[in-house]
């Protein structure tokens, strides 16, 4: 399934009450490792460290890490995706996933489910990603937002690609000479916002821009910047990324399935049998 689409299944799949996860649960984990290529590392809200691998659950306060040539394909609970490329360093600042309250509000009858307010607050330290934004943010745009050292991101449907050059992207070099440090940023669909304490710029698709520092206006630029040059999983990963989001999806499916069945139970409990 293309990438660009899932999030629009995601939709039909709550809006027929095929949520994801069990109540309070999803709120807690915000996604999973489709796939871990050399070294990645997670450092999460209590201290505790751990080497990321394919599978592994991640969870708001989670700050990731990425080593040399190395990359982290993350899948969240929204349907949204996240590739860090090498050297990037990223924190899930916050994430909150009404799973439970969209299946409520796709069914006939359930009972209730405590409402949870819906977030996907991100933080780019150093390095880049590509996005592909899923449910939250979609209907309250504050919902969605990635933090970097120079400027904010917020989405507007999105699929985008950032990068921030902090003296470290000497291989990013044309003709030119190498980049200039200040944050990258592309949409290949859809539009992004981009503010800081000159202003904000919308850029849509097809478009890139540059932002030297926090003070600094925001550029738009002519093309593709050598900063943003193979910001994709390599091809020989490809195929099993496929493979996994394949997995991924039909255990969500499953776990939809379930919570369904739960919801129309203690309806018909609430209701008293009838």
């Amino acid at each position: 399934m293309p990438h660009g689409y899932r999030p629009y299944v995601y939709a039909f799949l709550l809006a027929t009450g095929l949520a994801a996860g069990a109540p309070g649960h999803a709120a807690s984990q915000a996604g999973t490792v489709v796939l871990a290529v050399g070294t990645v590392t997670d450092l999460a809200a209590d201290g505790s460290r751990r080497a990321l691998h394919d599978g592994d659950s991640i969870y708001a306060g989670d700050s990731l890490g990425t080593g040399d040539g190395s990359y982290a394909d993350l899948d969240f609970e929204d349907g949204g995706r996240i590739l860090l490329r090498p050297g990037t360093q990223f924190q899930i600042e916050g994430y909150q996933y009404a799973a439970a309250a969209h299946a409520t509000a796709g069914t006939a009858a359930t009972a209730p489910v405590p409402e949870t307010h819906e977030s996907a607050f991100f933080r780019l330290i150093k390095g880049g990603l590509r996005a592909i934004s899923g449910l939250i943010g979609h209907q309250t745009r504050a919902d969605y937002r990635l933090d970097t050292p120079v400027a904010t991101i917020g989405i507007r449907g999105t699929e985008y690609e950032v990068r921030y050059c902090g003296t470290d992207c000497a291989e990013a070099a044309d003709n030119g000479g190498p980049s200039h440090d200040g944050l990258y940023a592309g949409v290949d669909r859809g539009a992004i916002a981009v503010s800081n304490q000159a202003g904000e710029t919308i850029t849509t698709a097809g478009r890139f821009l540059y932002v030297r520092d926090a003070h600094a206006a925001i550029t738009v630029l002519p093309g593709r910047p050598p900063a943003l040059r193979h910001m994709r999983l390599p091809e020989r990963y490809q195929k099993l990324e496929q493979a996994r989001l394949k997995h991924i999806d039909s255990r969500r499916l499953e776990e939809r399935r379930r919570l369904r069945q739960q919801l129309r139970l203690r309806a018909h409990r609430v209701g008293g049998g009838a």
